[in-house]
């Protein structure tokens, strides 16, 4: 099998950061408002703060610290290391990169599942972990794919870069929560007015949500945008293993998994919003690339 060396950002990475813009900057702008807050005369000290400081989440100490945190992951057992070792460093090696700056973690999902983080990140789930050894091969390869193609090196960043907004559009969508309330008490001085009050707070609500998290007015455009790069992705994590020497395995498997869930048929809409393309599509692809069971 021919190593597959690390490569440049695929489409689908660059459309993860692209797509991401509309975050990153309301972001920044909260942390600029609470800058002109703090110190007025150099309000850009905060936002351009916060951009250097996220240098920390390419440290790898950082990431295996905040992914387990983040993704509730778990280091393997005894066991269970002696399952994934062998079959990583075999997907290692054929990929001629070093295993050993990886680090493997358990998922406490208990679906089938894997997925890479991070530069440095690949975990499996406690189900995948029963697969026969060509199938966790497979799975463990394809993980290795998205560190290849460059698709989890940035998440982190753009993770960190995001976070004032998406904390603000949590503390926002509470708030939300008490809108009701808040209308009730204001029912001793009518129906009218409690109705008023109502309504007038959810705008704002809706206002400030808008202004965090632009995603909200955006979705209905971008998300299948977002969907189909991530299908990118997939497929060529797929391709990736497949070149490794993974591709009859990766099809063995997509055809088990659709026995398994009774088929894979999908209306027009749902396929357009998936982040994972349908595994007959998946099957399809390796196919058309000369790949056989």
């Amino acid at each position: 099998m021919s190593g597959e060396r690390r490569s440049w950002p695929d489409l689908s990475a660059v459309l993860a950061v692209v797509l991401a813009v509309p975050v990153v900057a309301s972001s920044l702008l909260v942390l600029g408002l609470a800058g002109k807050l703090a110190w007025p005369g150099y309000f850009w000290v905060v936002p351009l703060g916060w951009v250097l400081a996220g240098g920390v989440t390419f440290v790898p100490a950082f990431e295996h610290f905040l992914l387990p945190l983040t993704f509730g992951m778990r280091r393997p057992t005894a066991r269970e290391l002696a399952r994934l070792t062998p079959g990583w460093q075999a997907v290692c090696v054929a990929a001629g990169v070093d295993g050993d700056r990886y680090r493997l973690w358990v998922d406490r999902s208990p679906a089938l599942n894997a997925f890479a983080a991070g530069g440095r990140t690949v975990a499996v789930t406690r189900t995948a972990l029963e697969l026969p050894p060509p199938s966790l091969e497979a799975i463990l390869a394809h993980e290795l794919g998205h560190h290849l193609a460059g698709h989890t090196r940035i998440s982190l960043y753009v993770w960190w870069l995001e976070l004032p907004a998406r904390l603000l559009t949590r503390l926002v969508r509470l708030l939300a929560l008490a809108v009701p309330y808040a209308g009730r008490a204001f029912a001793a001085f009518g129906r009218s007015v409690a109705v008023l009050v109502t309504v007038l707070l959810t705008l704002g609500i809706l206002t400030a949500l808008a202004f965090l998290d632009p995603w909200l007015l955006l979705a209905p455009l971008l998300g299948p945008v977002l969907a189909w790069s991530k299908r990118l992705g997939e497929y060529r994590a797929d391709l990736v293993a497949a070149r490794l020497g993974y591709g009859p395995e990766l099809i063995t498997l997509f055809r088990e998994w659709i026995r398994a869930g009774g088929g894979d048929e999908r209306r027009m809409w749902a396929r357009l919003l998936a982040g994972h393309p349908a595994h007959v599509d998946r099957i399809k692809r390796l196919k058309d690339r000369g790949y056989r069971a």
